[in-house]
């Protein structure tokens, strides 16, 4: 069975990029908009891993992580941040809001799936 990624992102040209990179990769890829849709998918549709933008409508990601690493439930699912913030700060900030890597946009689908691998070969 093939592994289940939810990519949230608010921006539709992200998923129209990152989702057919993750389906020809063989990943089972799930979409959300905003943080309230990624929550109620991520407690439905238990996913193996979590990609995860930063600035959004709603719940932003940072908040939307350390939501999700409070579940029982879905507490040990890997998320990568994805998104064009890239400092050092903003970095720490997601690491300590849960995240176990991040990557910057726009993303090298090469460098992507490299990382997916490493993280859910784990």
């Amino acid at each position: 069975m093939s592994k289940k990624i939810l990519l949230v992102d608010d921006d539709p040209g992200v998923h129209l990029i990152i989702v057919p990179i993750l389906s020809k990769a063989g990943y089972y890829a799930v979409s959300a908009k905003n943080g309230e849709q990624a929550l109620h998918l991520a407690l439905n549709e238990r996913p193996d891993l979590i990609i995860l933008d930063v600035i959004m409508p709603g719940i932003k990601g940072r908040d939307l992580c350390r939501k999700i690493k409070a579940y029982e439930v879905l507490k040990d699912i890997p998320v990568i941040f994805l998104t064009a913030k890239d400092s050092e700060d903003d970095v720490k900030a997601e690491l300590e809001a849960g995240a176990i890597t991040h990557l910057t946009k726009p993303v090298d689908p090469t460098d992507l799936l490299q990382t997916i691998e490493g993280i859910i070969r784990k």
